[in-house]
């Protein structure tokens, strides 16, 4: 098994990832691809593999979480809306308290805001509650 090791991995001190590129695979990548990359990037990165690399075990609970979001049509679509979120996995310094991952932040790379899927939801509702009648207006036959 490939053992990482508290110094060697991860590659900076802070990385950027979306569910998809944490599993290595493009949006295009069907069902058996998923699970077979959330397989390799699970094995590689285990906590029974890695014992005592708190930086192995931040990232797998990642990795369990984008598969269950990308599995579940439901969890991708809303996970999509919100714009697919990036977040960040730090290098954990071995002797600091236990941490957990950060949440996904709602920030484009460019530093401009998203709107999260409610607030999507609602833009759709308003946009939907002028266009119709403004529809039947224009429209009459």
């Amino acid at each position: 098994m490939n053992k990482i090791t508290g110094a060697q991995n991860m590659t900076s001190s802070a990385e950027k990832f979306t569910y998809w590129t944490l599993l290595g695979l493009s949006p295009q990548s069907d069902s058996y691809q998923l699970k077979q990359a959330f397989k390799r990037e699970a094995k590689i990165w285990h906590p029974d593999v890695n014992k005592g690399c708190q930086n192995a075990e931040e990232r797998f609970k990642w990795i369990n979480e984008a598969y269950l979001v990308l599995s579940d049509p439901k969890k991708r679509f809303e996970w999509e809306i919100a714009g697919r979120p990036a977040f960040e996995i730090k290098k954990i310094n071995t002797s600091s308290a236990k941490t957990y991952p950060q949440q996904p932040q709602d920030k484009s790379d460019n530093g401009d805001t998203v709107f999260n899927s409610a607030e999507k939801f609602l833009i759709l509702i308003i946009a939907l509650a002028i266009i119709f009648p403004l529809n039947a207006l224009l429209f009459r036959s």
